[in-house]
């Protein structure tokens, strides 16, 4: 097939690290990728929203199962001594985090909270104690939080439920929630039995985040467009 993709302006992290995974699984898989413009094109891919001709694909509403890039399956982390808390930072998120590390810091004085300005990476991550994602959007790497075998609290929205098989892998709370959220953080930081649990889970369950998950469903729904 040759496919080319679109970012739209409007595409977030999640979008944007989608689309990477994307054209290098594609290109692997010997179909002709290019980012736009891209002549003869069987069919565009778009990446957030934006409009186009002819066949294509908005990434933003589709079904398509998430995945991870490779860099983050090798990630070696050893068990932190640290009580430190990492979220990528929206600005929607300033007050819920600002909310929720004054209670924290009502009853502790030990624990940190690293905002990332940018997408994390991988040995970064390895720093983090506990992952928190308090967003309603795409973009809180919770998945390359769990392949990288981190503790992870996330506010209770649809992808994050199926990120973390409805809590089984990771603590869920409600949005926008500071009492709960500094709950389910507390515990996660202060009840390891509880953590590693949803660790444990979680390597059972991170499979479903490689690429190749992702690329037999994103070729199947090529097809069936090109039909």
């Amino acid at each position: 097939m040759k496919i080319a993709q679109i970012v739209a302006a409007d595409a977030g992290e999640y979008g944007r690290k989608s689309q990477r995974i994307d054209f290098a699984a594609l290109s692997e898989a010997g179909h002709e990728v290019g980012v736009y413009p891209t002549a003869g094109a069987q069919l565009v891919h778009v990446y957030g929203r934006t409009r186009v001709r002819g066949r294509h694909v908005i990434d933003a509403e589709v079904e398509l199962p998430e995945a991870v890039e490779a860099r983050w399956w090798t990630v070696s982390r050893q068990p932190s001594t640290v009580h430190t808390l990492g979220t990528f930072a929206r600005k929607p998120l300033e007050n819920i985090i600002k909310q929720t590390y004054a209670r924290i810091s009502r009853t502790r004085d030990d624990v940190e909270w690293r905002l990332f300005e940018r997408p994390p990476a991988p040995e970064e991550m390895a720093e983090i104690a506990v992952w928190v994602d308090p967003g309603d959007d795409r973009d809180g790497f919770v998945a390359e939080a769990l392949v990288a075998g981190n503790v992870v609290v996330a506010s209770r929205t649809t992808i994050n439920v199926q990120r973390l098989e409805h809590g089984r892998t990771g603590f869920l709370v409600p949005l926008n929630d500071p009492n709960e959220l500094t709950h389910a953080i507390l515990s996660a930081l202060f009840k390891p039995e509880q953590g590693q649990g949803k660790t444990s889970a979680a390597r059972q369950t991170i499979a479903k985040f490689r690429p190749r998950q992702r690329l037999r469903a994103l070729t199947t729904l090529y097809e069936s467009l090109l039909r």
